[in-house]
Order: C-alpha cells, then structure tokens, then sequence
C-alpha cells in the first residue's frame, strides 16, 4: 500500500510538472504571438502611411493639374474679356486732361447728333469733327458737375425714366446697334451739364458780369440797361421762306397799320398779339420780348425801344428783316443787363470755352476717320466735293 501511495504521489508530480511546461509552452507561444502582431502593426503602420503619403502626393499633383488648368482657363477667358474691355472702353477717338471718348461712346454721339447737324446745314466733312468736340466737352463738363457737387432734380430723373421706359425708343436705339446704358448715360450728362451751366448763371457776380461785358464791348459807350418789350409781327416772306413781292407787301403794311392805330386806341396789348401776331417764338407769350443793347437784338427794334417811356407803343411800325413790328416798351430796368438770362448764359459759354482750351482737347484723327468708315462706310479722309456753307 505504502508503495502504491508512493507512485501515486510521483505520478501527480510528473503531471503537475508536465502541466507546468505546457503553461509556459504557452505562454511563450502566446508571446510570440503578440511579438508577431506588434511587429505586424508595425509594419502596417509604416506601409499605411507610406500609402497616404503616396496618395497625397498624387492629390497634390492632380490638385496642381487642376489648377493649371484653371489658371489657363482664366487667364483666356481675361484675355478675351481684357481685349474685348480694350476695345470698348479704353480704345479712344480724342483724348483730354482727365479723360477720353471711348470708340463706343462715340458711336451713341454720331448716331444721336449726325443727322441734327446734316439738318442744320454743316457739311458732312465737318460733323465728326462737331461730334468728337462735343462729346469731349461733354465729359469735360460733366465730371465738373459731379466735382461741384451739382446733381439732376427728381423731375428730370423722371423725365430720363419715361424715355427708356418707352419701348418704341428702345427698340429705335436697339436697331441702331447702340448700347442702351451709353445712351441713357448720354441723357443723364445732358441733364448734369444743363444744371451745372444754370449754376454757373447764377451764382455770377455783378462784378464778374460787368468786366464779362466791358471785356466784349466794342464801345466804351456800354449801355447797362434791360429792356422789357410787346411786340406784333407782320411777316414779309411766305410760308417757304421767300420775300413777298411789293403788292402783298403793301397789303400786309395796310394791314398792320390798322393794328397799329388800335393799339395806340388803348386795345388790349396781349389780345392784339394773339390775335396778329406772326412770331413763333413770343406769339404765346403776349408778345414779351426782353433784350439788351449787346448787337443780339436787330438794331431797327433796338433804336425803336430804346426811344421809349415806360408804357409807351412806338408811333409808326418798325421795319427789320423779319417785317413789321409794333413796338411797345414796357419796362427799362437800370443794370439789368448784369442780370439778363441771355448775357449770363453768354458770359457761361466764354466760360466753358476756356475749359475746353484748357483740357487740351486732341483728336486722333486716324482712329476717327477709321470709325467713321466703320460706321457709314464712307471713308472721310477721301476728297469730297461737299461745298455746303455752315449754318451761321
């Protein structure tokens, strides 16, 4: 029995042994394992950032690609809009201090202003010229405007608005070829310039006006005076223009003397205009006629007027180049010429005069004789036989 406990005893050692290294067989192995796996997620580790790093790379060279790509597209496409900008806006025709009148802007001027000036009598050889002054002149004048402040009442904003609201104007100005926005902008410097030029009127001094007027005057002899006159007008050329002959001449002297004798009768002096009066310019306005002693008015009206009271109808009809004229003279003001519209509007003019000289206003004539061409395909710099006079 004691021998059998014995191998027993040693048995369950040997398996306890054996059990022993199993475990740390194990172990080992399941280390190995581990070490194995480490060593595998390194390797992956190391590999997956080399693939990113790969796939980076290649990122970066087809975001490189593409936007080359880009750049090049871009780069045309200003290429093409900077030449296209070129031609519209910076391509010129006259050149200022401060300015210029662009290919395009010039082509909404001719087309506005050719035909006006045909009709007034200058000759075709002339209007480019005419046309390129006056758009200078009109950009000159306009950034003045805007450089003093002026700008344009709702009412002639209004006024603006219904002409490009008209479909009818758009469609004439469309069928033309012309830019609706340089035409409207033409509009609106129309307006600008006229306010500026009212401006300027008014807010001339007295002593500003009277060195304008001895500086123009060709007698020391300067009559200051504003003459505030009605007037009837018996005409003496018919309806196209041409001189009556004696006969009906002497009807239309009958007939006006008649006139003449109710005015001085003591009939109304406005109802006599509306009544026979054949000048277009007063007739509605009860004959008003106001003038100054300047060599604008016809020297036979002026001699007449100036020979009067206040109140007073000159006693005999007045003859000029126009016809018959019963005079009466309503009122003289004392310096009123200082204030008269027309002298101011004259003395803004010799104004806006010395700043054109002064912006030194140049006209390419190549590049406008090769718009005119491209515009009515007539080419100005060839010789015509144009010998119309310009309208006075």
């Amino acid at each position: 029995m004691g021998k059998d406990n014995k191998i027993k005893d040693e048995n369950k050692e040997e398996k306890k042994v054996v059990k022993e290294k199993k475990v740390e067989t194990k172990k080992a192995e399941v280390k190995e394992v581990k070490e194995v796996k480490v060593e595998e997620k390194k390797i992956d580790a190391k590999e997956e950032k080399a693939l990113i790093k790969k796939a980076k790379k290649a990122a970066n060279k087809d975001t490189k690609i593409i936007l080359s790509i880009v750049a090049i597209v871009i780069l045309i496409a200003f290429g093409i809009f900077g030449f296209y900008f070129y031609k519209v806006n910076i391509d010129y025709v006259v050149s200022y201090d401060g300015g210029k009148v662009t290919k395009a802007d010039y082509k909404v001027y001719y087309s506005m202003f050719a035909q006006m000036l045909t009709y007034y009598g200058y000759p075709e050889s002339e209007i480019p010229n005419q046309i390129a002054e006056k758009a200078s002149l009109d950009g000159i004048l306009a950034k003045a405007a805007k450089d003093a402040g002026v700008e344009i009442t709702e009412e002639d904003k209004a006024a603006i608005e219904t002409v490009f609201k008209n479909q009818e104007n758009l469609d004439s100005f469309k069928a033309q070829g012309l830019d609706i926005g340089r035409v409207k902008k033409l509009y609106y410097n129309d307006y600008l310039i006229t306010a500026y030029m009212d401006k300027l009127a008014d807010e001339a001094t007295d002593e500003q006006m009277l060195e304008y007027i001895k500086a123009n005057s060709d007698s020391e002899d300067i009559d200051l005076n504003e003459y505030n006159t009605q007037h009837i007008l018996f005409k003496l050329s018919d309806s196209e223009g041409k001189a009556l002959d004696d006969a009906k001449k002497a009807e239309v002297k009958i007939k006006a003397e008649q006139v003449l004798q109710r005015a001085k009768a003591g009939e109304d002096f406005a109802s006599l205009v509306k009544e026979f009066s054949e000048d277009s310019g007063t007739a509605e306005k009860e004959g008003k006629y106001t003038f100054c002693d300047n060599g604008n008015t016809m020297e036979e009206f002026v001699k007449a007027a100036k020979s009067l009271n206040n109140g007073e109808i000159y006693a005999s009809l007045v003859e000029t180049s126009a016809g018959y004229h019963i005079i009466k003279l309503e009122s003289k003001v004392e310096n009123g010429r200082l204030k008269n519209a027309t002298e101011r509007d004259e003395y803004v003019n010799k104004l806006i005069n010395n700043i054109k000289d002064e912006k030194n206003v140049k006209v390419d004539v190549d590049a406008l004789n090769k718009l005119i061409k491209e515009i009515t395909g007539k080419d100005p710099s060839e010789k015509t036989d144009d010998t119309t006079d310009k309208a006075e």
